[in-house]
């Protein structure tokens, strides 16, 4: 007869295992945005000093700005506990990764290099939230 060695249902008073890397994860995500308004800035001033395309310098600065502070909205809801951040996080990881990857066979060892160390490292810190998580509207 088998046993059932733990309870189906974790106890409301067990202690979040994820209280250390809740604020790594949303200092990771807060880099990463403001890597991105870095690079929208840069796109800025390559417009104003004629590098850029001016319809494709401010489209993609926007674009970054956007994404941005949406990374942002992340990394604040991964410390309030709220579930955005997470789906975002991991949204937006998914998508570094495929750009990483293009920037490695663009010849951008160190940037693709990066971005997807980033996306790694931060994938798997999210997916290991998902469980410490709750649930909107009540118990998990």
């Amino acid at each position: 007869m088998p046993s059932d060695a733990r309870p189906s249902v974790r106890p409301d008073d067990a202690e979040d295992p994820s209280l250390r890397s809740r604020p790594v994860v949303a200092a990771l995500l807060a880099a990463e945005a403001l890597l991105l308004a870095a690079t929208a800035t840069y796109c800025f001033v390559g417009v104003s000093g004629g590098f850029l395309n001016a319809r494709f310098g401010l489209g993609l600065g926007a674009f970054l700005l956007l994404f941005a502070l949406g990374l942002g909205v992340a990394a604040r809801s991964i410390l309030a506990k709220g579930r955005f951040g997470l789906g975002f996080g991991i949204t937006w990881q998914l998508f570094q990764a495929l750009i990483g990857a293009s920037l490695l066979r663009g010849a951008l060892y160190w940037q693709g290099a990066l971005a997807l160390l980033l996306a790694v490292a931060l994938f798997v810190l999210l997916t290991r939230l998902v469980r410490s998580t709750p649930m909107p509207g009540g118990r998990d």
